[in-house]
């Protein structure tokens, strides 16, 4: 049996793995998997994860949310963790046939400690947002065998840069199985899904998403032409607590009717922890403060609003970039009143959403990049006949 090594370093990037894992070959490859961020909720059962793992107050990103999260990290062991990760790291030498990095640079970097060959799932990078600095690509020129870039645009300037690039789908796009799922909102009324994130954060971000919201209602019912008040859906990550959520509604003055539902400032809101896929498929314009879950509803077509919030990951600077990324698929909005009035302007103008919405699923690409990397991966691995992985 052929032995491989994932190394992620984020929650959208254990996302991705994870679902090229899954359409390798059944019962031929033993894959470990190794998330330098988090606990690896995302992999499937079967996929060994390798110790120790630990969730950093940053959520794995460091000086990229400014120096006070970086030092939260410091104080919260992260060179003694470093230092744990370089031994795991260096103990898989000679022990696996192939190392996967899913990740950005360093994580790259922290991926050959195990050995080689490195090939790289290089997803949360992309030429949209800017070009890799020169030490980016020596690192990656001297670690990386194969290179598997988000879009075309970024694998070709990794090409003129010497290094073996290539796309071959947006493997976040293949974890997205709608099931049709309403959430008992009439067909003809428009939904306004919020997403909060998957961190810590989200608690805080949420209140201001459903400010924004609730203007929003407000402003369509004085627009004119009329437009329908829309309904609101909360997409909440299954990681975070909901007992907390509930508290942090009551705190607003909301007030639950029953566990997936709750009134305030006049208006009813459904919260969904199990459905995201199907709370994306049945928005009309997404409004949030995430990372992987704006650039899957950009794939599916779904306009978003966002505006920066509060804590280490949604800050002004991650939304000019996301903007970059996304281009006109993203509004980016300066706060809850902009937001609002930008989702209403979405709501009033079918003609804009569409073309918004076209944006992004240019910039995401279609579903397939997850079974199509897996066959590349499963070529290295010497598995010439490959019956297709369970998506």
């Amino acid at each position: 049996m052929k032995r491989l090594l994932v190394v992620s370093n984020g929650y959208g990037e254990d996302l991705e793995a994870a679902q090229v894992v899954r359409h390798l070959p059944p019962g031929a490859v033993a894959v470990s998997a190794y998330p330098l961020v988090g606990l690896g909720r995302a992999y499937p059962a079967g996929v060994t994860l390798l110790d120790p793992r630990r969730d950093l107050p940053s959520g794995g990103f460091g000086l990229r949310a400014g120096w006070a999260a970086a030092w939260a990290d410091l104080r919260g062991g992260w060179i003694g963790l470093w230092r744990q990760q370089r031994r795991t790291l260096r103990s898989q030498r000679g022990a696996v046939d192939l190392v996967l990095a899913a990740g950005d640079v360093y994580c790259l970097w922290m991926a050959s400690a195990a050995g080689r060959p490195v090939a790289y799932l290089a997803l949360p990078r992309s030429e949209y947002i800017g070009p890799h600095s020169p030490l980016e690509l020596r690192i990656i020129r001297r670690t990386a065998s194969e290179v598997f870039a988000r879009d075309e645009v970024t694998a070709a300037a990794l090409r003129r840069e010497r290094i073996p690039a290539r796309y071959l789908g947006f493997p976040l796009m293949d974890t997205l199985a709608p099931s049709g799922e309403t959430f008992g909102i009439p067909a003809e009324q428009p939904l306004v899904t919020l997403l909060p994130g998957s961190k810590p954060p989200a608690f805080e971000n949420v209140a201001l998403l459903l400010r924004a919201a609730a203007l929003a209602r407000a402003l369509a019912a004085r627009h004119t032409p009329p437009v329908p008040p829309p309904a609101v859906l909360v997409a909440w990550a299954p990681g975070l607590p909901v007992a907390r959520l509930r508290e942090t509604v009551e705190a607003l003055g909301g007030r639950w009717t029953d566990p997936r539902r709750f009134q305030l400032d006049g208006g009813e809101v459904v919260v969904t922890t199990e459905q995201f896929a199907d709370a994306l498929a049945r928005s009309t314009v997404v409004l949030g403060m995430a990372g992987a879950a704006h650039e899957q509803a950009a794939g599916l077509g779904k306009p978003v609003v966002a505006f920066p919030g509060r804590g280490p990951q949604f800050t002004a600077r991650f939304l000019r970039e996301q903007q970059r990324l996304l281009g006109d698929a993203l509004v980016a909005a300066t706060g809850p009143e902009d937001a609002a009035r930008a989702v209403v302007g979405l709501l009033a103008d079918r003609a804009e959403r569409e073309r918004r919405g076209r944006v992004g699923r240019e910039r995401q690409g279609g579903a397939g990049g997850a079974e199509a990397i897996a066959q590349q991966l499963a070529r290295r691995l010497g598995l010439r006949e490959m019956s297709r992985g369970g998506a």
